[in-house]
């Protein structure tokens, strides 16, 4: 008789024991899913918002001006073209080079000062 309670005690010993890790496993579970669950609703949300931003009249209106080079009514569009780069002469070719012996040696004295 007292190896039968024996055996049934170890058994509902085990059992809760058993239970009791499940639970605990169940538990960290819920948690884990529920920051996920909260992430992807803050990831919906953002998206809802861009979706929103990307549909709105002003987003429509920034690709316009911005993209396109659009302008609205009673605006004046300007188109800012570069400097044309000047044709060098032959005379201007060998000043230039002259320029850039001395903007060299100009540039020697940081060497001289760091020792390279």
């Amino acid at each position: 008789m007292l190896l039968a309670t024996a055996v049934v005690v170890v058994y509902l010993i085990f059992s809760a024991a058993s239970n009791a890790i499940q639970s605990f496993q169940l538990g960290e579970d819920e948690d884990r899913l529920r920051d996920e669950v909260q992430g992807l609703e803050d990831r919906y949300h953002r998206l809802s918002a861009l979706r929103d931003y990307l549909n709105s009249d002003e987003y429509i209106e920034w690709i316009a001006r911005r993209e396109l080079g659009l302008v609205g009514p009673g605006e004046m569009g300007i188109i800012v073209q570069p400097a044309p780069t000047p044709v060098p002469s032959e005379g201007d070719a060998e000043e230039e080079g002259s320029q850039a012996e001395q903007e060299q040696q100009q540039g020697r004295w940081w060497e001289d000062i760091i020792g390279q």
